[in-house]
């Protein structure tokens, strides 16, 4: 993932919204069907963000390198799916600037409905197992 100069706030370090960013983009290039067709029409369903946790352990500043986001998929419910992540610098002390988990629930774009995985759905998931970092408690 490359650090985008629009990334960084006044601080000289990525601002924590600009974090989600690269956790869209990591998820949406594993999962690049989610939601539309192969020719890139909205599908009946959609995945949506309800919920995000996140440790920011290490301040990130502009640079040339990309960083590496990491993903799991720890759990795959009825509806809902979670997503772990780490933002990494692939260096010899591989410096972890973020950990995080996301809930996302697939709903139907009519009703707006929590709608059931398929089995095809849930197969794509299976791909990435793993529990992933654990966040510091509350």
């Amino acid at each position: 993932m490359q650090v985008r100069w629009s990334d960084v706030d006044l601080f000289a370090h990525v601002n924590n919204a600009a974090y989600l960013r690269f956790l869209d983009d990591a998820r949406f290039a594993l999962f690049p069907s989610m939601g539309v067709d192969p020719a890139g029409r909205p599908t009946d369903s959609m995945l949506v963000v309800v919920k995000h946790e996140i440790d920011y352990l290490a301040p990130l500043t502009f640079r040339p390198e990309p960083v590496s986001v990491e993903v799991w998929v720890p759990r795959i419910g009825r509806s809902s799916v979670d997503f772990a992540y780490e933002i990494v610098d692939q260096d010899a002390g591989r410096t972890v600037y973020l950990r995080a988990r996301s809930r996302m629930v697939q709903l139907d774009r009519v009703d707006l409905a929590p709608r059931a995985f398929t089995a095809d759905e849930r197969a794509v998931f299976e791909r990435y197992p793993g529990d992933g970092p654990a966040l510091h408690p509350w």
